[in-house]
């Protein structure tokens, strides 16, 4: 059996170099037609292979998990010039080294001093060994009863309450948004920060390059500044051998006023987010309003950011407005600078700690292996999974990859429902009805390792609300057969397939 194995195996590996020579065949002729001299072309397949080949190294040597890197190894060896670009475009890593130089503040982790200074009684609150394990692994503040959280479901609550708290503004509003469009809501809200720009408050406003730079209308961006608004753009984009920036993007949407009132969420700065969008009518998005204590790590997060693009720090003072409201609240940021994969591990010691239920919305659902995992342990452990994703996706090779993943969640006895003709771009976290996490984080590997992400975990009276418009999310969301979706297509079965193999680019 071992000797069959063997010469399987054997001619698997011939056949892989029969074709990747294949490709190189093809690579090198079409070259040679191009090219004056064949010699030329020696030359630059030698350079390429050299390069392929220390590329091939760089990708072996990370640390990190095989099929990380396996896809990429395989498009290497077909093909080094198209593995070089897509590589140095898509896949290289955040340049961490280069922050000791340019952002030594990022790099020594300087902005932690900013957060709070609490001690928090774990033993006494159902979560109190998440809250410490948080703590432990980010350095940011637990706030123990002194931060109200207010649940803000869709647009329609959201930029009324809003647009509410921007008028009561007396000192500072800070505000970031990884899309910012120069529409109806957007400059509704964009007007009121230039009218108290005018007034004399220090109004900031940052959002990122690759989300919102199509959206905005020149002329007007130019009148806000000319306001006194003071805004900056998170890695404006270029795609270079150099130095690219073009796969890291400020997914993070917050706003601070006067260090009392804090919002973070899903929903970005655009017509669409307030139901205001012919493609796609009403659109399910969940935010959360903080008053109290914990809004100061709200605030220290876009501090933090502010440093990062423009190198200057903000010198705002630490609010000590007390909001009576009992129970656990963090603030926690995740990207690839120096805090990678943190509200990944956070959310898999949530999902591991379950006991009765896991309840999950998101918009975009590129399981990993070890969320897989933790979610198959945790529904055959009896742990009722409920998971909700769009009816309507926004990327067509996104729900298509989504969709791929059914059939294994379903196997398990994970219940995913498809919220009808309707795209929900929710991201919610909710263990056992007690504990709760909403934020910018998707449930995909870029939200997880690529993105500047931060979301509110939060163990209080908030949690009931949210399992409230999770209830009534899933009256109009009926779950998917395991045994009417294995009658799917073919087609539906091959594009699925094949978009799920190239998802952890995603």
């Amino acid at each position: 059996m071992k000797r069959i194995f063997l010469v399987i195996m054997l001619l698997v590996l011939v056949m892989f170099i029969y074709s990747a020579a294949a490709v190189q065949y093809i690579t090198f002729n079409s070259l040679n037609n191009i090219m004056p001299s064949w010699i030329v072309v020696l030359a630059i397949e030698i350079l390429l292979g050299l390069a392929a080949i220390g590329v091939t190294i760089r990708i072996v040597l990370k640390q990190t998990y095989a099929y990380h890197k396996s896809h990429w190894i395989l498009i290497m060896l077909l093909s080094p010039v198209v593995g070089i670009i897509l590589y140095a475009v898509f896949a290289r890593d955040f340049r961490t080294g280069s922050l000791t130089r340019t952002r030594p503040l990022i790099a020594s982790k300087a902005f932690l001093k900013l957060e709070e200074t609490t001690s928090p009684d774990y033993a006494a609150h159902p979560s109190g060994e998440i809250f410490r394990y948080i703590h432990a692994i980010t350095g940011r503040a637990v706030y123990d009863g002194d931060t109200s959280v207010g649940i803000l479901s869709n647009g329609d609550v959201f930029f009324p309450r809003l647009i509410a708290e921007l008028e009561k503004a007396k000192e500072y509003i800070l505000m970031e948004f990884y899309i910012i469009k120069t529409d109806r809501i957007g400059h509704q809200v964009l007007d009121i920060l230039a009218r108290k720009a005018r007034e004399g408050i220090d109004v900031r406003l940052l959002y990122d390059h690759f989300g919102s730079n199509k959206h905005l209308n020149a002329r007007y961006m130019k009148d806000l500044k000319a306001a006194g608004v003071h805004v900056a753009v998170f890695d404006p984009q270029q795609i270079s051998f150099v130095d690219t920036n073009v796969n890291f993007r400020n997914h993070r949407k917050a706003t601070i006023i006067d260090g009392k009132v804090g919002f973070l969420g899903g929903l970005n700065l655009g017509d669409e987010y307030n139901h205001d969008s012919k493609r796609f009518g009403f659109w399910r998005d969940t935010h959360v309003m903080l008053e109290g204590n914990g809004v100061t790590s709200i605030q220290n997060v876009f501090i933090k950011d502010w440093y990062y693009v423009t190198g200057a720090v903000l010198e705002k003072p630490l609010d000590k407005t007390v909001v009576s409201f009992p129970g656990l609240l963090a603030i926690i940021e995740s990207g690839p600078d120096f805090e990678n994969g943190l509200i990944k591990e956070v959310y898999l010691k949530m999902i591991n700690s379950a006991k009765r239920s896991i309840k999950i919305a998101t918009p975009y659902l590129i399981l990993e292996p070890e969320m897989m995992i933790s979610l198959k342990i945790a529904a055959q452990s009896g742990v009722a999974i409920d998971i909700l994703v769009p009816g309507k996706s926004d990327y067509a090779m996104v729900g298509f990859a989504t969709r791929s993943y059914y059939e294994t969640l379903l196997s398990y006895g994970i219940r995913v429902h498809e919220f009808v003709d309707t795209f929900v771009h929710s991201k919610i976290l909710i263990v056992d009805d007690d504990l709760a996490s909403v934020g910018s984080v998707n449930f995909d590997p870029r939200s997880f390792h690529l993105n500047f992400e931060a979301t509110a975990v939060f163990e209080n009276a908030a949690v009931n609300d949210l399992v409230a418009a999770f209830a009534a999310d899933l009256e109009k969301a009926p779950s998917i057969d395991l045994e009417q979706w294995k009658q799917r297509g073919m087609l539906k079965r091959l594009l699925q397939g094949l978009f799920n193999l190239f998802s952890p680019l995603f």
